[in-house]
Formats: structure tokens, C-alpha cells, sequence
């Protein structure tokens, strides 16, 4: 009999066209910004830039390419879930580089204050298994399928074969020119680079809100658009009783 799987996490990637002539002007770049950026802060980490005061690639000139990738992409991405675009206004958030050299990794984490994040991958070590240069890897939290806890443990012997329908984790291996698009909330982190080459990638958060006009009609799950809202301090009020 069939079993039907419901709930997917829906992670949605693309292979963009153009990436071979561009990633050399952004890894110029990104490196560059990591040497204006002065010390590494965890040197067993990998170079993150949104922690070395580098979070708004989106605004600098150098990535227009790749931020009018990824806001097409991440368009396509939401009408793929059967959103309703009528509705909604997207915002690059935040943007940073990523650089992980030999024995450098990122640990488990999500973006709690996003939406959408993506990864692009500019450079990727040059080596016949991909997977050494550190796979991005999706961890299940949720574990529905899990029906008694500690069985989908990888050594319990109590998986037969691993699938889709029971696995803790999901790996991608790093592509040059792929970009990756997933929910924010989503727990992943990148395994260490086993090679003597950096691995070089960019991250987005991308928030949705109400589209701008809306007005009454704008539902209340949606945050209204950025330029409706107000900083304390803006208002002369009198002192509370």
C-alpha cells in the first residue's frame, strides 16, 4: 500500500546561468572584504562576515548580479509553495560572504528573525568528491516519523535503510553557482572542509511582509511594509499615571 508523505521540507535550488564568468569578481571581492575586516574572531570556525561588521552585500554594487539572482529565484521559490504574490513584498534583509578553510566549519543554527534564507556558492575546492569541502547539511528537528524516540539514531541498528520518510539529516554537497533557498527557521549547519582549499559562499535572510497599499485589507499574519513603522522617541506623549 502507498505511503503518502506529507509535511516535505521544501528546499528549492538552482544552478545559475552566468555563475562560471562571475564567481572570479566575487571572490576578488569577498576576499578583499575579509582582509579589510581585520582578525578572525573563532579561528576554528569558518570566516563568517555578519560577526565582522559585513552584512549588507545586497548594497554594494559589486553583487547586483547575484542579489537580482536570488530575488527572481526566491520569487519563483514562493509561487513553487503556492503563495499568493499579490500579496506579499519581499526584503533582503541581510546578506554576508562565508569562507571556510582546512578544518573550518559552521555549526547548527537558524535564522529566527528571517523568512527565507539562501546560500550561493562562489568557490568551491576543486576535488573529485565534493563532499570534502564541507557538505551543507539540514537537520530534522521535527522527526515526525520518529515512532519511538532514539530509533532514527544512526547505530541503533533499528533502521533497516535510511530514506526520506525517516532520516535526521539532509546534505548538499557545495556546487559552484548553485544557490540553495530554504525556511529561515530551519535548523542546518556545514560540515568542516577536509582540503587545503577555501570554500567561499554567500548567505540572505529575506523577510516577507504586506505589500505596500494594502491598507485594511492588509491580514494580520503579515507584518505591515517597513516604511509604516515607527521608532520610540518619535512622539511627545504625556508621562504615564
Amino acid at each position: 500500500m502507498p505511503v503518502d508523505t506529507w509535511f516535505p521540507l521544501a528546499v528549492y535550488y538552482a544552478d545559475l546561468e552566468g555563475a562560471e564568468q562571475q564567481n572570479p569578481a566575487l571572490r576578488e571581492a569577498i576576499l578583499g572584504l575579509e582582509q579589510a575586516a581585520g582578525a578572525h574572531r573563532f579561528a576554528s570556525m569558518a570566516w563568517t562576515g555578519d560577526v565582522h561588521g559585513i552584512g549588507q552585500l545586497h548594497a554594494d554594487a559589486r553583487f547586483a548580479w547575484l542579489v537580482q539572482q536570488v530575488e527572481w529565484h526566491c520569487l519563483e521559490y514562493l509561487r513553487q509553495l503556492g503563495h499568493n504574490m499579490d500579496i506579499l513584498q519581499l526584503y533582503i534583509q541581510r546578506s554576508w560572504p562565508v569562507i571556510s578553510r582546512t578544518d573550518q566549519r559552521v555549526g547548527a543554527h537558524a535564522h529566527y528573525t528571517a523568512n527565507i534564507s539562501a546560500v550561493y556558492y562562489v568557490a568551491v575546492p576543486d576535488v573529485g568528491d565534493r563532499s570534502l569541502a564541507g557538505n551543507f547539511v539540514l537537520h530534522n528537528m521535527a522527526e515526525q516519523n520518529e515512532l519511538q524516540q532514539g530509533m532514527a539514531t544512526p547505530g541503533t541498528n533499528a533502521v533497516a535503510h535510511w530514506n526520506v520518510l525517516n532520516c535526521k539529516q539532509g546534505f548538499y554537497q557545495p556546487i559552484p553557482g548553485r544557490l540553495l533557498l530554504f525556511p529561515s527557521r530551519q535548523s542546518h549547519s556545514v560540515e568542516p572542509n577536509q582540503t587545503a582549499q577555501e570554500r567561499i559562499s554567500i548567505s540572505f535572510d529575506i523577510i516577507m511582509t504586506a505589500r505596500p497599499g494594502m491598507g485594511r485589507e492588509t491580514p494580520e499574519f503579515l507584518p505591515p511594509p517597513p516604511a509604516q513603522w515607527q521608532p520610540f522617541g518619535q512622539t511627545t506623549r504625556a508621562d504615564p499615571v
